[in-house]
């Protein structure tokens, strides 16, 4: 079981960056610890980390429209993407109360791994020209 954690947690700390990317935030290699207690930890943290760029870029986002009714639509659509993300960790890694230990380790990993796609799907809208961007 903890040779499935670690596995996963290295392929999940990869997540934060590809080769050709900057990394989208901090993130610890949750690869180096061994207890499950600290497997979790390391996941719940580079979550928050996820969490507080997917914030940043959301705000230089929300800034960067020119009307009220495009930071609405900005904002219902961060809110269904919310809802979306949390429903389909839950889908993915079920249950905590069917987890066991590792459970907090697999959601947040889950969580981060949307996270980071958003987050580069909101930089992308942030850089795109008039001309390369859908219309908001």
């Amino acid at each position: 079981m903890k040779i499935i954690a670690l596995a996963a947690m290295m392929t999940l700390s990869l997540v934060g960056a590809r080769a050709e990317d900057a990394p989208l935030y901090p993130a610890t290699d949750c690869g180096k610890f061994t207890t499950q207690m600290d497997l979790n930890k390391c996941a719940v943290d580079n979550l928050k980390s996820a969490d507080k760029a997917l914030n940043t870029i959301y705000q230089a986002l929300a800034a960067k429209q020119d009307s009220a009714a495009s930071k609405q639509r900005l904002k219902a659509a961060q809110r269904a993407w919310i809802a979306f993300r949390d429903r389909e960790c839950a889908f993915e890694v079920g249950p905590q109360e069917g987890g066991g230990t590792i459970w907090p380790t697999e959601n947040a990993g889950c969580l981060e791994g949307i996270t980071a796609t958003r987050i580069r799907e909101l930089k992308q809208a942030i850089t795109c020209t008039p001309l390369s961007c859908p219309a908001h």
